[in-house]
Order: structure tokens, then C-alpha cells, then sequence
């Protein structure tokens, strides 16, 4: 059985290259079982479309997989047509969000044969070992049962019995979902990627050429990035934010198994600069300094990068009404930085509490300002973003976003309201007639950067220039150099006004920016 893996490119054209971890997890997995593959990896080799049909037509599988976050859902719709055009007998399976939020959408609009949603490692072996020795992939339970789902005007699923985990096209023109897989409870359980499968010489030779802007540990041009994925999940769900294992449970790799992983890619590739690549890194203060505490024992003066709750070191009670002394978050926050943390984001997303209410953040904005102060304290330097354009969002919302961010002099990766299938706000945009076309709408969004929908009571023009006055506001207060007041690329750009002569006068410590070699900011995922 033929096998080839795809890769997409996210950014094409950009100068930054990332390696794909949840396809690592996969082919890593997947090779351990037996199966040979092929990867055309269109992100590092920056392929065009003409080299991409060129290769499907003179190279010829039987199963051709690939997946990608729903952003990407006009380039996922091209290819899965055009692969089914030049290959009509391939089975094509889809995974990552853009086929576990939308499948009833992804059914009609493409010729997709399987879509995997959630944890696919067990599930695509499963699938494989199917079609290797010609097995059914499950049966429709009778009578038929629909699957409820948010995607209006689509067909709906039928309930199915059988590899549990995927959603398959069925005789009579039937898709049938064999319903949901139990998540691995412990993801130490899984291999560490082979990096080998992928031109990993080439990602690492991208990743080295942007150095960190900050290390203490060693030179700044030293650093070797690689990322790692620490947990899986989220503890939350905000009504905003949409991840692949939307409906499994937050699982978290233990310090051990990190450290064991952050070895063996320093001896394979001297790596010396990990990227936690995570949706949420830490959220509780106790897990957190166990962690942190390992990774001191080890002794490994390496630095690494997280995502954690806007509200782990700022937050002075716990769930039970317990008081969290000051003094024990400000150590947590001393252990990270001397545990080799260059950056641990966090996401204000808004200053009102009303927003952050309707957003789900289970946060309050009060916690966002003490954690910044203690970050501070211990000598990190904050990154943070925020989200425009919220149904209940007008000028005065944007303006105590804003003010707060200025009295506490960050400057923030913004973006605009964007939502994504699965969501709180995906529903409100269907039930109010925002999205009318769901197709339509998912080919034509692009990044939170850009202005998608507007689903205020202000104009889209008072919108966007309420929200660029107050960022040129800031950009001018703060000295930043930047031009896109969205996209706060380059050195530092957005930080710099934050380092004081104290600051400067240590060896250069904490002064990461979004679009450095924090691959968790670069891509979005921390909240």
C-alpha cells in the first residue's frame, strides 16, 4: 500500500519555517506500526501549485492524508479536489480542524473519502490497517440516527458503529461518524517525532537564522530552536478559540519525558532553544512549579519558550476561595526565568470584563495586570494579545482595553474577531445571520489580522479606525519603530520600550517578541 503524507503551507512565502509537530506525532506513530510513506512537505520546499500537480500526477498512492487548521480551508478544498481529479481511486483522508469542526461542510464541498477528528495517531493506523486488509471501516446503526451539528444547511452525518474516531463516505451517498475516540489518558505513551522523516536540515538552518533576541545561558546567536509539545488541549474553552483536541481533556506530558525529549534533540541536532508548542502550557500554579523544578534539578541551562494562563501568577485565590500568596507566585515566576524561560505569553485578548465574560476567559483583568507586574518583577518581559471586535464591543470597551495596555506600557499582537466552526461565536454568527454562506465565508477568511465580519453595532470603518488610533496611539507612546500596527514583527519592535536600565544592564534576558523563535506566538495558539 502506497502511502503519502502532505504537509501545507501556511504562510507561503514568509521567511519562517516551522517544524509540524502534530504531523511528526503522526508519521512517527505510524512508521513504529509498520507502514511505509512518502512526505511532500510543500512548506519546506516551498512548492507552487504547477510543482504540486506535477507530482500527484507522475506519483501514484493509494491513501494520500492531510490536515490543516480550518484558516486554511480554501488551499485543504483545492487540493483534496485536485488530488481526487488526478488520482479518482486514491482514498483521501483528512485531519486537524479543518476536518473534525466542519465534516458535514468538508463532505459536500470536496470529494474527501475520511475525515479524522481528534487525537489521530491510533485512529489513522486503524484506518490503515482497513484498507491494507480490505476491512470495513464500520456499519450504520439502524434506524438511522443523525449527528447533531452547528454547520446550517449542511446534511447532517449518520451515526455509525465501527473505527471509532472518523467520519467516512458511505454506500447511497451516506456520511457515516462513527463517533468520537476516548483520548490516550497518558500522552508520555507516544513516541517522540522522528525529525528524520522531514528535511529537518533545512528547518533547523531557518530556525538558526533568526536567533533569540535574548538568552543568558549563552549567546544570542547561539540558539538552536526546536519545538516540543508539552500537553495537549486546553482546561477551557473560550468562545473565540478552536484547537484539534477540542473534545478530548487537557493531558500533560510529565517533566521527565520533556526532559528526556529536550535531550535527545540536543545530542541529535545540539538543540538548545525549545519551544513548549502548546495551546496551554501551564494553567495551575502547583503543576507549574513541579515542572519548573525539574527542569532546575536538570541543570540543562537551556531556554525555552511557553504558553500559560493570563491569570497563573496573577490570580490571589484559588477555585476553592483560598488565598494565593503574593509571594509564591512571584517565586514561580523567579523559578521560569531561572529555569532558562525566556518568554511565558499569556492573552489580556480584552480589558473589559464584560467581553472577557461573553469570551469565556474565566479571567479577569485584574489578574492580567498583577501577573504583568510580577513578570516583571522576576525579570520577564511580557508579550500579550489582544481581540477586536466582540458582538458586545464598542468604543469605550476598546478604549479600557486599550488604556490598560498603555498604563501598562505592552504593546499588543492584535487581530480582529474571527470565528471559527465549533465555537461560542460560530454559533452566535450562524443563529444571527452573520454567516449566511458557510463555504463562502470559510474560503474567503484570511488572518485574525485582517478585517473578516463584523458582528457590532459599530460600523466596520469605525471599528478599524477606533482600533488603528489607539494602536498608533501606543506604537508613537511606546517609540516602537513599526509600521504594521498589527503585525509586530522584527527585532523587538514591540518590546523594547519595556527594558529598563536594570534591565539593561543584566545579561541580556527576556526580551522575545512574537515573531522570533516563540513558535507558540507565531502560530497563535496561546491563550
Amino acid at each position: 500500500m502506497k502511502i503519502l503524507f502532505i504537509n501545507p503551507a501556511l504562510r507561503q512565502g514568509t521567511d519562517h519555517l516551522y517544524l509540524p509537530v502534530g504531523l511528526g506525532y503522526i508519521v512517527t506513530y505510524v512508521k513504529q506500526h509498520g507502514y511505509k510513506f512518502d512526505i511532500l512537505d510543500i512548506d519546506a520546499g516551498n512548492y507552487s501549485t504547477e510543482y504540486i500537480e506535477q507530482y500527484l500526477t507522475k506519483n501514484k498512492y493509494d491513501v494520500i492524508c492531510l490536515g490543516s487548521i480550518v484558516t486554511h480551508y480554501a488551499w485543504m478544498k483545492w487540493a483534496i479536489n485536485k488530488i481526487k481529479e488526478l488520482q479518482p481511486s486514491s482514498k483521501v483522508i483528512v485531519g486537524n480542524s479543518v476536518g473534525g469542526s466542519i465534516p458535514e461542510v468538508l463532505f459536500q464541498t470536496t470529494k474527501v473519502d475520511i475525515v479524522i477528528y481528534g487525537e489521530a495517531e491510533i485512529t489513522i493506523t486503524e484506518v490503515f490497517d482497513a484498507i491494507n486488509y480490505n476491512k470495513s471501516f464500520g456499519e450504520i446503526i439502524e434506524p438511522y440516527v443523525e449527528v447533531p451539528h452547528a454547520n446550517k444547511g449542511y446534511p447532517a452525518t449518520i451515526k455509525g458503529d465501527g473505527i471509532k474516531g472518523i467520519i467516512y463516505r458511505g454506500g447511497k451517498n451516506l456520511i457515516i461518524n462513527n463517533g468520537k475516540r476516548k483520548a490516550v489518558k497518558n500522552i508520555d505513551d507516544f513516541p517522540f517525532p522522528d525529525w528524520e522523516l522531514f528535511d529537518v536540515e533545512k528547518y533547523l538552518k531557518v530556525g538558526e537564522s533568526k536567533k533569540t533576541s535574548h538568552a543568558w545561558f549563552y549567546g544570542t546567536d547561539e540558539a538552536i530552536p526546536m519545538p516540543i509539545n508539552t500537553a495537549r488541549g486546553c482546561v477551557f474553552k473560550c468562545t473565540f478559540c478552536h484547537y484539534v483536541f477540542w473534545h478530548d481533556p487537557y493531558r500533560h506530558r510529565s517533566a521527565e519525558n520533556v526532559i528526556a525529549e529536550m535531550k535527545q534533540l540536543n545530542k541529535k541536532y545540539n538543540a538548545n532553544f525549545f519551544n513548549f508548542w502548546d495551546e496551554l502550557s501551564f494553567h495551575k500554579i502547583g503543576p507549574a512549579t513541579k515542572f519548573v523544578d525539574q527542569l532546575i534539578d536538570a541543570d540543562l541551562k537551556w531556554h525555552w519558550t511557553c504558553a500559560v494562563r493570563a491569570d497563573l501568577m496573577g490570580k490571589d485565590i484559588d477555585p476553592k476561595g483560598n488565598p494565593i500568596p503574593r509571594e509564591e507566585r512571584l517565586e514561580l515566576a523567579k523559578k521560569f526565568v531561572k529555569a532558562g524561560c525566556v518568554s511565558a505569553g499569556y492573552s489580556l485578548e480584552s480589558g473589559s470584563d464584560k467581553i472577557l465574560e461573553d469570551m469565556n476567559k474565566k479571567v479577569k483583568s485584574k489578574y492580567f495586570k498583577e501577573q504583568v507586574h510580577i513578570c516583571r518583577e522576576a525579570g520577564l518581559i511580557t508579550n500579550t494579545s489582544i481581540i477586536v471586535g466582540y458582538p458586545s464591543e464598542t468604543k469605550e470597551t476598546i478604549a479600557e482595553t486599550m488604556t490598560q495596555l498603555e498604563e501598562l506600557r505592552i504593546y499588543p499582537s492584535t487581530g480582529y474577531l474571527l470565528p471559527l466552526p465549533e465555537t461560542g461565536m460560530w454559533n452566535h454568527a450562524i443563529e444571527n445571520g452573520f454567516i449566511k454562506d458557510i463555504d463562502k465565508y470559510l474560503t474567503d477568511i484570511t488572518e485574525r489580522q485582517d478585517f473578516n465580519l463584523n458582528m457590532t453595532k459599530m460600523t466596520q470603518k469605525e471599528l478599524e479606525e477606533e482600533t488603528s488610533k489607539w494602536l498608533q496611539q501606543l506604537n508613537d507612546k511606546f517609540g516602537n519603530p513599526l509600521k504594521d500596527l498589527f503585525k509586530t514583527g522584527g527585532e523587538n519592535q514591540n518590546t523594547a520600550h519595556q527594558v529598563t536600565e536594570r534591565d539593561k544592564a543584566k545579561i541580556e534576558r527576556n526580551k522575545n517578541v512574537t515573531e522570533d523563535l516563540n513558535y507558540g506566538k507565531v502560530s497563535g495558539t496561546m491563550r
